[in-house]
């Protein structure tokens, strides 16, 4: 038999592993797996189960495989992490119709090609994974999310400032966190990888447009440096991890943005909880203020 489910609990007796798993209707099955094989599962993980019913003094389930829910195809993994975790307010569908949008505004072969590239690569992750861990859009599909706000706030900017390079602007948008999917270990119960720890994903992504521009006969084009100057510079200080300032237009609106829509983002989600004449509780990204709901 076959089960998709998140781990709700985990003990040992009689020598086997007792895990009570529960799937996506809320039905709550047990089934037993070897100490040895289950080592690495863990409360709040999602797996797909298959499982053979033996009958005995009493009915037992005994797991004979545990796949992992990144092998599923995309649609049907967003499906299974949205039942089970936090997620954004917008489909999988929804967010990839408005990148691939996004993505045809893009005038220029050079900036196009390598988004392009990037986002296919790291499809899946894209837009399943968070944006972060606890701060902002911190929900299956955040990462997704946010860069969708961020395009929808940046057209608003290129009508108001015409000097500013569209091209760039949303190619920045859409590559500045994709060093997240390598920076962090995962869609959901995500943890910041070793290379994330060490390198950040400002650096990450930065690398990631060098390869991708070198794989396909870039590496010498303007463009590219511009790009990783974008993503390196997106978090605008120093104190902020930024490893230089914003020193184009367009590395200047992507920083402002993103702490736009970070902030923002949040905010509405605080106000959400506040009944109105009173105070939301302190909120990290503004620096633990307390907001008054009007």
């Amino acid at each position: 038999m076959e089960l998709i489910g998140k781990i709700t609990g985990i003990n040992t007796s009689d020598g086997m592993c007792n895990i009570a798993v529960i799937d996506k209707e809320g039905n709550l099955t047990n089934l037993k797996l070897g100490i040895e094989e289950a080592k690495g599962l863990k409360n709040g993980s999602v797996f797909k189960f298959l499982y053979n019913v033996v009958e005995g003094e009493r009915i037992s389930n005994y797991i004979y495989s545990i796949n992992d829910i990144n092998d599923l195809e995309l649609v049907e993994k967003d499906s299974v992490l949205r039942a089970f975790f936090p997620n954004s307010p917008i489909s999988l569908d929804s967010a990839k119709k408005e990148i691939n949008n996004y993505l045809n505004k893009i005038d220029n072969k050079v900036i196009k090609d390598i988004t392009k590239g990037l986002i296919n690569k790291y499809n899946n992750d894209f837009f399943t994974y968070p944006a972060a861990t606890k701060m902002h859009h911190a929900y299956i599909g955040g990462l997704a999310y946010h860069s969708v706000g961020m395009l929808h706030m940046a057209d608003s900017f290129i009508e108001n400032y015409p000097y500013l390079n569209k091209d760039y602007i949303y190619a920045g948008i859409m590559l500045h966190d994709i060093g997240k999917t390598i920076e962090l270990t995962g869609a959901a119960n995500a943890e910041y990888s070793l290379k994330g720890q060490l390198l950040g994903h400002l650096v990450i992504g930065a690398m990631e447009i060098g390869n991708m521009a070198k794989a396909l006969g870039y590496e010498d084009n303007e463009e590219v440096l511009f790009l990783e100057h974008m993503l390196v510079s997106h978090h605008g200080m120093p104190q902020f991890g930024s490893a230089k300032k914003p020193m184009t237009a367009e590395a200047l609106v992507l920083w402002y943005i993103d702490t736009i829509d970070s902030k923002f983002r949040v905010l509405g989600e605080e106000l959400s909880k506040t009944e109105k004449g009173t105070y939301t509780e302190s909120i990290g990204v503004l620096d633990r203020a307390k907001i008054y709901k009007i």
